[in-house]
């Protein structure tokens, strides 16, 4: 690459993000700061680093801010857009404690998401300042990586849905078969009930699929969207390196079938199943089976409904204690 060529693309990379700070410092008191402290400060915390007074009430730990890493992004290299941001705050992350705030109006959602990248972009910055002062980095190199780990990179590009096929049905099981199956199960019900650690050591469990709740949405391009970037900080991988756009199109369809048929279906699990049912029902006519006739020696009761059995029985035990309280009160 010509080096006028990388040096443009630098200024390009660096511009935004000086913009961005700049952006995060005027909002430090304004609307942004109000709308924060009211929606989020009580989950994420203050200072955004998700040690909010109720963070241990919501099952799945908020993530901190101040990390710079967000699960949902639509942008090449998962750093969320603006859009992203305001996305996630307006919808929420569905089976987390995560709200949606879609009644908040559209100019404190906007602020919100500024200023919650206000805690990556400050923790980042010091983080590489501190670096600088210890001789590990230039000044220039520290420029170069804040811009490379707070610029948002283009939007992904989503290629339109093909149509669905029987060609395209067989391989999109076996690609979920291949790269899902593991942790949300052959049928969509996950196998895994250990928690999977993320990057700050929070733990998880996988998805099911057929519950059709994703915290990134469960519209096509959402999932397509996850399958493609993946989650990042967590154990759930993007796969655009492993798989085409034709095959992570073939995925999302089979995750869709999935989400509206209660599961994949596959032969053999349908044919374990049925054994499974028949051996149920055999089981079940053998246990009625045992009482088809009436028994030879049946247990009557007396007019007050007690059994002459039990009466003699308890009768027996009545003067066993008598008789042993007796003995002991005449040794004494």
């Amino acid at each position: 690459m010509p080096r006028l060529t990388v040096l443009l693309w630098a200024a390009a990379q660096l511009a935004p993000a000086a913009a961005l700070t700049a952006q995060g410092s005027e909002a430090d008191d304004d609307l942004g700061r109000q709308a924060f402290l009211r929606y989020c400060r009580e989950c994420h915390g203050e200072d955004g680093d998700g040690l909010g007074k109720f963070s241990y009430t919501t099952g799945e730990r908020p993530r901190s801010f101040q990390s710079g890493r967000f699960k949902l992004a639509t942008t090449e290299n998962a750093i969320p857009s603006d859009r992203d941001l305001e996305e996630t705050i307006r919808r929420g992350m569905p089976g987390t404690g995560m709200s949606a705030w879609g009644q908040v109006p559209d100019a404190e959602i906007a602020a919100m998401a500024r200023y919650t990248r206000r805690f990556s972009l400050g923790a980042i910055r010091g983080e590489l300042d501190r670096r600088v002062a210890a001789g590990e980095l230039s000044a220039a190199a520290a420029d170069a990586e804040f811009a490379r780990r707070t610029v948002p990179g283009p939007p992904i590009e989503i290629p339109p849905e093909p149509p669905f096929d029987d060609e395209r049905r067989s391989r999109g099981e076996r690609i979920y078969l291949e790269a899902c199956a593991s942790c949300h199960g052959p049928n969509g019900r996950r196998l895994r009930n250990d928690p999977m650690p993320d990057f700050e050591g929070n733990h998880t469990l996988p998805t099911n699929i057929v519950g059709g709740v994703f915290k990134g949405g469960n519209g096509s391009a959402d999932i397509y969207s996850r399958l493609y970037l993946g989650m990042d900080g967590t154990a759930m991988p993007g796969y655009r390196d492993a798989y085409s756009k034709d095959e992570l199109w073939d995925l999302v369809l089979t995750v869709e079938r999935i989400i509206a048929e209660g599961g994949l279906g596959q032969p053999e699990d349908e044919a374990a199943m049925a054994a499974a049912a028949t051996a149920a029902q055999a089981a079940a006519a053998t246990y009625d089976s045992l009482f088809d006739k009436p028994r030879d020696e049946a247990v009557t009761y007396d007019e007050n409904g007690a059994s002459p059995i039990l009466l003699w029985g308890g009768g027996a035990l009545l003067l066993l204690v008598i008789v042993g309280s007796a003995l002991l009160t005449s040794r004494r």
